[in-house]
């Protein structure tokens, strides 16, 4: 096996100038150049006599082996510059895939950092929220002094609190509403509350909020109408159901207090876009259980099978709270209802529709409830509606609805 690089350097030649001696020797012979033997052997500066390159007789320079064994080599070289090519660039490769593991990894941190600054700032929220309502609660709604017991009744209460609607404000002729005028409406509809009390010595009291208790910000009539922004409505409900609530505790041994949403207190505008767990009446019912803490005879459940519907039992009968956007007082709403919570209700109190009623469908009660605001707003006076503010209360016993109060309010 021969050392090429030596051999070639013995004549003073590179690889280059020996392959392109091999070419004019080519060329020679195949008459595609004049050139003379002697001319081919001064340009290359080859010692030796011309007939011996003619001939091809001299080793290991021209010899037919030596050339046949150079370029075997170099094909050799070939192949393993090929090998160290492929090989560098699988590196190349593989190096790119760890940049871009590392990039993947710097972002997935950047977003894990991102996230707990975000839950560390919630936290921080919730916990400024937390102090904030108890607070309230341990100043404004303390345990009761006066130590009071109703007798042992055979009646109890349903207070249904239905569509609220806080923070409109409109004044005309067909009806006026703002803040100061609900919560007047409110301590108005509390004062008929505690004389049906004493009327049927009822009990125990559940106080039922059938959603929509604020305005909200769905529509553009509405966001007319509108006195107060969303988050100050928010601030509206929970004070004045907290203490519309906690005086009503003070009339009856136990106060429950049970909710559903509305389509008012949805966060986005349009019905399609809105999740039904994203609506702001159950965010009122968790401030208001915090709020009402205090009070040893009030229990507030801010948990229910769905934001939609409350289930509860007063005297051994299964009562529905709805809203009412979902759910009609037709024959077919009422069975998909029942079929959906896999429970037949005695009875099912609902909203939504602004005025009070009472009927029975396939033996299942239905009561509606009205509204706080009455008509008046822009979307009343548009659709021609008229109507006077209302809310029911009902005295309940072990066989069911005793008797039912539709209260009009001024």
């Amino acid at each position: 096996m021969y050392n090429f690089e030596e051999e070639l350097a013995k004549y003073g030649l590179t690889q280059e100038k020996y392959e392109q001696l091999l070419k004019d020797c080519s060329n020679k012979v195949q008459h595609i150049t004049d050139d003379d033997w002697s001319e081919i052997c001064a340009r290359y500066g080859l010692e030796f006599n011309p007939d011996t390159i003619r001939k091809g007789s001299q080793p290991p320079l021209i010899g037919s082996a030596f050339v046949s064994e150079y370029y075997k080599w170099k094909e050799s070289l070939n192949q393993s510059e090929n090998k160290d090519d492929e090989y560098f660039e699988k590196l190349r490769l593989e190096k790119q895939e760890i940049q871009k593991e590392k990039r993947k990894l710097y972002d997935e941190r950047l977003d894990i950092n991102r996230r707990l600054r975000e839950e560390a700032r919630l936290e921080t929220t919730i916990e400024k929220i937390d102090d904030m309502l108890n607070s309230i609660a341990d100043n404004r709604y303390i345990t009761y002094n006066n130590n009071f017991s109703i007798e042992q009744s055979d009646n109890d209460m349903i207070v249904c609190l239905s569509d609220l609607h806080l923070g409109a404000t409109y004044y005309n002729f067909d009806g006026y509403y703002d803040s100061n005028i609900a919560k007047e409406r409110l301590n108005q509809y509390l004062a008929e509350i505690i004389e049906i009390q004493k009327t049927h010595n009822a009990e125990n009291c559940v106080v039922l909020l059938l959603g929509d208790l604020i305005s909200g910000n769905i529509h553009s009539t509405i966001s007319v109408t509108n006195k107060e922004n969303v988050i100050e409505q928010v601030k509206l409900a929970c004070e004045y159901i907290s203490d519309f609530v906690y005086e009503l505790g003070k009339h009856f041994n136990n106060v429950e207090l049970r909710g559903v949403s509305g389509n008012h207190s949805r966060i986005q505008e349009k019905k399609e876009n809105a999740l039904l767990g994203e609506r702001l009446d159950s965010l009122i019912v968790w401030f208001i259980k915090s709020m009402l803490k205090n009070a040893d005879n009030i229990i507030v459940y801010d948990e229910n099978i769905d934001e939609t519907v409350s289930t509860f039992i007063i005297r051994d009968k299964l009562y529905f709270g709805v809203h009412g956007d979902f759910d009609s007082t037709n024959s077919t709403s009422i069975a998909k209802l029942a079929l959906w919570v896999k429970m037949t209700p005695y009875c099912i109190l609902c909203g939504h529709k602004h005025f009070p009623a009472m009927t029975d469908v396939s033996g299942i009660k239905v009561v509606q409830s009205g509204s706080l605001g009455g008509s008046g707003d822009e979307y009343t006076r548009q659709k021609r509606l008229t109507g006077k503010p209302s809310q029911t209360v009902l005295i309940v016993n072990n066989k069911g609805i005793k008797c039912c109060y539709p209260i009009e309010l001024d």
